[in-house]
């Protein structure tokens, strides 16, 4: 018997067959004649993929991408880290108090002066500007700092003095901008800030006056 082997990579779109060819020969007597005959018979396999064999293969292929594939969790920011991340947000606050204040000045002056670069409508907006309501009056300016310093905060009045700390550093860093002094705008600005830091802190009191209220009363009943 000769056998013709056909080697077949099976994959999910194509089917494979092998095919085995078998020889006969028959041999037969007639009168005392010996005839001879000869016969091939094919027999063909058909190999399918099978569902068995595509999971298999979808497994396989899964445990390969797992292999290949890695997920790493954030890293937790150490104690180090988070007060440094602190430290650049309460200077970027105080470097934004400089910068508001320098706005506030410039202001002033354009509503004091009238000139070549001054034009009388300019002179005018300025003016209103830092007139109460205005985009530069000290209580808008002071409460706009002081937003930020609650948003800077998180909700914890804890974080009070470091942020006034902060707003103090600024109005330094303009001073020193500006040669000295600055005028008394901002003196004005200034004391409404203090203000508001001293209402937020007594709030703050006055919400754990209450839960202590509230926790010895429950107590004793």
């Amino acid at each position: 018997m000769n056998n013709v082997n056909m080697n077949v990579k099976v994959n999910a779109s194509v089917y494979a067959s092998s095919t085995v060819a078998q020889h006969q020969s028959t041999t037969v007597k007639e009168a005392g004649k010996e005839t001879t005959t000869s016969s091939t018979q094919v027999k063909q396999d058909t190999f399918v993929f099978s569902g068995s064999v595509s999971a298999s293969t979808s497994k396989n292929n899964a445990i390969e991408e797992n292999k290949n594939t890695t997920y790493e969790k954030p890293n937790k920011l150490s104690a180090q880290q988070l007060q440094a991340l602190s430290d650049q947000r309460v200077a970027s606050f105080k470097n934004m108090v400089q910068t508001m204040l320098g706005k506030q000045v410039k202001t002033l002056n354009k509503s004091l002066f009238e000139g070549i670069t001054i034009s009388p409508a300019d002179k005018q907006a300025a003016i209103d500007a830092i007139s109460p309501g205005g985009a530069w009056s000290p209580e808008n300016v002071a409460g706009n700092i002081l937003n930020m310093a609650k948003a800077l905060s998180g909700g914890d009045a804890s974080k009070i003095e470091t942020l006034k700390n902060a707003v103090i550093k600024g109005f330094q860093a303009a001073e020193k901008e500006w040669g000295g002094k600055l005028p008394s705008i901002t003196d004005e600005t200034y004391d409404l800030i203090m203000k508001g830091f001293d209402e937020w802190a007594n709030e703050g009191k006055e919400t754990n006056s209450t839960d202590d209220s509230v926790k010895t009363e429950k107590a004793e009943a």
